[in-house]
């Protein structure tokens, strides 16, 4: 049941309601509109958490930031890039096509979303929280093939 609230009032309807849909988007105009992007941000991700059905994993991973707030573009980029190892900062920034300086901000920022002080730090909050997948591990095998319990 999709629910929203705006300047015309309360409207409901299904997700799949075509015109339910476009009440929403109505609604997120509206706020645009008027200048109102912290009303068009709500809105938006009211809108997003209907449609996903309100997935619990979302709003884990917005409560485990720090005052929950949202990575940006770039803070996500780096993010993505800071467990390969094999690469420096420098190596990072010339990558997103930005200088060391630049990078060392988005770094800053994204330490402090995350409430961390290094990249390991960062990495591993990360994936608690859902934001990077997490290694692959393999569960080491005896010489005769049989599994090991690694619990």
């Amino acid at each position: 049941m999709l629910v929203t609230m705006g300047q015309r009032g309360v409207h409901t309807g299904e997700v799949g309601d075509p015109e339910a849909v476009d009440r929403q988007l109505e609604v997120i105009e509206a706020a645009l509109i008027a200048g109102d992007l912290g009303a068009a941000r709500e809105h938006l991700r009211s809108f997003r958490r209907t449609i996903r059905g309100a997935d619990q994993r979302d709003e884990h991973v917005a409560a485990a930031l720090f005052g929950g707030a949202m990575l940006t573009g770039q803070e996500t980029a780096t993010l993505r890039l800071l467990p390969d190892g094999s690469l420096s900062q420098k190596d990072i920034a010339h990558a997103m096509g930005v200088t060391r300086n630049t990078l060392k901000t988005h770094l800053k920022s994204l330490y402090l979303k995350l409430g961390v002080h290094c990249r390991s730090e960062a990495i591993h909050r990360a994936r608690e929280v859902g934001l990077l997948a997490r290694p692959i591990s393999f569960v080491p095998a005896t010489p005769t093939g049989d599994l090991i319990d690694v619990a």
